[in-house]
C-alpha cells in the first residue's frame, strides 16, 4: 500500500449514527465550529511571537487568549494584565492556531455533514494563507525560523493541521485557493527542510510538515529523505526512544509531543513512510508511559513537563496509533482506566485554544472519532508492578501502599532539569510528593520550578548538578539503589518499600569538604519544633517563605506534613548540618508544598529518612 492513511469517512459516518459518544464529539465540534466562524487572521504587517511569553510571571499560569482583546492579556490565576510585546505577539501567535484549528473542523464537518459553511470556511482560512503565505517576513525565536509563526517548529505544528485539514477535506477548494497551496507547500518545504537537523521533538515536527508538504506536491524524493535522511524520521525513532519506549528527554509532554508528529509524518507518509521495527518501537512508546503513572492516572512531570499531566489527556495518541500502526496496534484501553472531563481535542498539528462546546468524558477526540477501533479493547488484567528501565535510567517501586520512583538516567538535554537521583513518591493515603515540571519558558516563575531547592535531591558545593549520569547499583522488587558522580563528588540513595511506608538513605561524599544540602517537599506544611529563620543562597532559596529552623533531638528530626494522609518523618540530622521547614508555591496538585531541607559542610553525610503512614482506614 502506497500513499497517505485517508480516513474511510463513510464509516466515521456510520460511527457518528451509531455511537453516542461519536455523536457528542460532532456535536461539539459544531459548535466549536460556530465560535471560531469569522475569525480575522493576524496579517503579516507584525511579526508573531513565541507563545512561551504568555504566561504569568508572578505565578506561572497561562494568559487569557481572547479574540477580542488582542492588546491586553489577564493571567487566569491571579488576573495580572499584561500588554504590548512580547505578549501582543504571542496573541498572534495562538490566533494564527485557532485559524489552523478551525480548518481541521472544517475539514471534518464536510466531510461527515457535507456543510456548505464548512466549505466556506475552510476556503476563507486557507485561501487566506496559501495566497500570502510569502508576505510573512521570516523571523525567529527559541526554535528556528518561521513565517506565520515565531519559529520553525511552531510553523511547522500549523503547517502540519493546515495541510492535513486540506488533504482531508479531498477536492473541495476552489482551484485557484489549491494552486496557491500548493506554492504554500513548496515554500514551507523550502523554510523548513534546512532546520531538521538533529534528533530533538523539534525536527520531528518539521519532518510531519515536510511529509505533507510532499504527499501535497507528490514529491517522491522529499519523502524518502524525511524517511532515510541523517536525521530523518528512522533516525529519530530509533535513536530518540530508549528500548523501553520512553522518549529521551523522559518528561511525559515531551514524549508525547515527539510522538505527535511521528504519527502525524505516519499518517501522510503512509505504511511505506516507516520501517516495521520503527513502527513496533512507536508502538512502545505508546504503551509505555502508563506504566509510571499514578494511581489517580497523574504522570510524573519530571523536567520540562507541564504540571497538569494525566493519561488520559493523551488517550488521542493512543487512537490515532490504533489505525497508524497496524503492524501493532496498541490498544487505547489503558488511556481510560482514569477518565477526566475535557473539551474535544483535535488530531495533532494546531489544536488549541479550545472552543465552548462543555467537557466531555471518555472517548471524546478527533483521533477517537477518526482513527481509533470501534469498541475499546478490555484493559490489562494485571496490576502494576515495580520495574527498573535501564535505557532511560527510571527505577520505581510499587506496594499496596507506595509509589515511588528513583531517576539517575542519562541527563535529558536542555528540557532536564539536573536532579540526578531525584525522587516521586505517591501514596495509598492520597498524601504525595510530586515533581512539579515547569510553567512557560519566558515566565519568571519558570525560575523557580527550575531551580534545585525545587527538587527532591541533593546539591554539592552551593552549585545546580552538572549535566551527567548514573547508575543503577542494587534492585528488587521493593528495592532501589542507584549513584551519580560528578566533579569528583559521589552521591548514592537508596531507596526501599516497607509495610508502613518507605525509607530513603542518601550518601553524599564530596571531592574535598563542601557545602551539601538536601531537600524534600510534599503536600501540606511541615510541622516540627523550630522557629522563624532566614535562608539564603542562589539554588531557589528566594522563592521560599514562612521559613522555619527546626529543632532535631540527638540528631533525629521528626514531624509530619499538616495534610490529609501525610507520613510521619523520622530524619537523621548529620553533625554540623541545620534543619529547615519552608513553604512554596507550584504544587502541581494545588496543595500548599511543604518542603524540608538540610543544608551544612562536611566531607561526608548520610541522610536517613523514614516515612511512615498513618494506618489505613477500615
Amino acid at each position: 500500500m502506497t500513499g497517505p492513511y485517508e480516513p474511510d469517512w463513510a464509516a466515521v459516518r456510520r460511527r457518528v449514527a451509531d455511537a453516542p459518544w461519536a455523536a457528542r464529539v460532532l456535536g461539539a465540534l459544531e459548535a466549536d465550529f460556530g465560535h471560531w466562524s469569522g475569525l480575522p487572521l493576524p496579517g503579516p504587517e507584525r511579526p508573531s511571537a513565541w507563545t512561551h511569553h504568555y504566561f504569568c510571571d508572578a505565578d506561572g499560569a497561562p494568559l487569557r487568549h481572547d479574540p477580542a482583546t488582542p492588546d491586553r492579556h489577564a493571567c487566569t490565576g491571579c488576573g495580572k494584565v499584561y500588554s504590548g510585546e512580547p505578549w501582543d505577539g504571542a496573541w498572534r501567535a495562538i490566533t494564527h492556531n485557532a485559524a489552523a484549528a478551525q480548518a481541521q473542523r472544517a475539514a471534518l464537518l464536510l466531510r461527515l455533514t457535507g456543510s456548505r459553511p464548512a466549505r466556506d470556511e475552510l476556503e476563507r482560512v486557507v485561501g487566506g494563507y496559501a495566497r500570502r503565505y510569502r508576505d510573512y517576513a521570516p523571523h525567529g525565536q527559541a526554535a528556528g525560523t518561521g513565517r506565520v509563526q515565531p519559529q520553525g517548529l511552531d510553523e511547522a505544528v500549523w503547517a502540519t493541521g493546515l495541510l492535513r485539514a486540506v488533504r482531508w477535506a479531498g477536492d473541495a477548494l476552489t482551484p485557484a485557493t489549491s494552486a496557491a497551496l500548493d506554492g504554500l507547500a513548496r515554500d514551507v518545504a523550502a523554510l523548513l527542510r534546512p532546520q531538521a537537523g538533529a534528533v530533538h521533538n523539534i525536527p520531528c515536527w518539521l519532518l510531519a510538515a515536510l511529509a505533507e508538504c510532499a504527499v501535497r506536491l507528490g514529491d517522491t524524493a522529499l519523502l524518502a529523505w524525511c524517511r532515510d535522511s541523517e536525521f530523518g524520521v528512522e533516525a529519530q525513532v530509533r535513536r530518540g526512544f530508549h528500548d523501553e519506549g520512553l522518549w529521551y528527554e523522559v518528561n511525559p509532554h515531551y514524549h508525547y509531543y515527539a510522538l505527535a508528529a511521528l504519527l502525524s509524518y505516519r499518517e501522510a507518509a503512509g505504511p511505506a513512510g516507516l520501517s516495521a521495527t520503527a513502527a513496533q518501537r512507536l508502538a512502545r512508546a505508546v504503551t509505555a508511559p502508563p506504566m509510571l503513572a499514578y494511581d489517580d492516572g497523574r504522570l510524573p512531570a519530571y523536567g520540562d513537563g507541564w504540571a497538569e499531566c494525566f493519561t488520559a489527556d493523551f488517550a488521542p495518541h493512543a487512537e490515532a496509533a490504533w489505525s497508524l500502526l497496524p503492524e501493532r496496534p496498541p490498544s487505547p484501553a489503558p488511556y481510560y482506566a482514569h477518565p477526566r472531563p475535557a473539551p474535544v481535542r483535535l488530531w495533532y498539528g494546531a489544536q488549541l485554544p479550545d472552543g465552548v462546546a462543555p467537557p466531555l468524558t471518555g472517548r471524546s477526540s478527533v483521533a477517537a472519532l477518526v482513527f481509533g477501533p470501534g469498541d475499546l479493547p478490555p484493559p490489562p488484567p494485571d496490576p502494576p508492578r515495580s520495574f527498573v528501565w535501564p535505557g532511560a535510567g527510571i527505577g520505581l517501586l510499587r506496594s499496596g501502599r507506595v509509589r515511588a520512583a528513583l531517576r539517575y538516567g542519562p541527563d535529558a538535554g536542555w528540557h532536564d532539569h539536573r536532579d540526578k537521583l531525584g525522587v516521586d513518591v505517591a501514596t495509598a493515603t492520597g498524601w504525595s510528593s510530586l515533581d512539579l515540571g515547569t510553567s512557560g519558558y519566558g515566565s519568571g516563575f519558570t525560575a523557580w520550578l527550575r531551580s534545585p531547592v525545587a527538587h527532591n535531591t541533593v546539591t554539592v558545593g552551593g552549585r545546580p548538578q552538572p549535566p551527567h549520569t548514573g547508575r543503577l547499583v542494587a534492585s528488587s522488587p521493593g528495592h532501589l539503589a542507584a549513584e551519580s558522580a560528578f566533579d569528583g563528588h559521589t552521591l548514592r540513595r537508596a531507596l526501599t518499600v516497607t509495610g508502613d511506608g518507605w525509607t530513603d538513605e542518601f550518601t553524599v561524599t564530596p571531592a574535598a569538604p563542601d557545602a551539601i544540602e538536601w531537600t524534600f517537599h510534599g503536600d501540606g506544611p511541615f510541622t516540627a519544633d523550630g522557629e522563624p529563620a532566614l535562608l539564603t543562597g542562589d539554588l531557589g532559596h528566594a522563592w521560599l517563605r514562612d521559613v522555619r529552623r527546626l529543632r532535631a533531638h540527638a540528631g533525629v528530626l521528626r514531624g509530619a506534613w499538616d495534610a490529609d494522609g501525610a507520613p510521619s518523618l523520622e530524619l537523621t540530622v548529620p553533625d554540623g548540618f541545620e534543619a529547615y521547614a519552608a513553604l512554596a508555591d507550584g504544587n502541581p496538585n494545588g496543595r500548599p508544598l511543604g518542603i524540608v531541607l538540610l543544608r551544612g559542610h562536611a566531607a561526608q553525610a548520610r541522610v536517613h529518612a523514614r516515612f511512615t503512614l498513618p494506618p489505613p482506614v477500615p
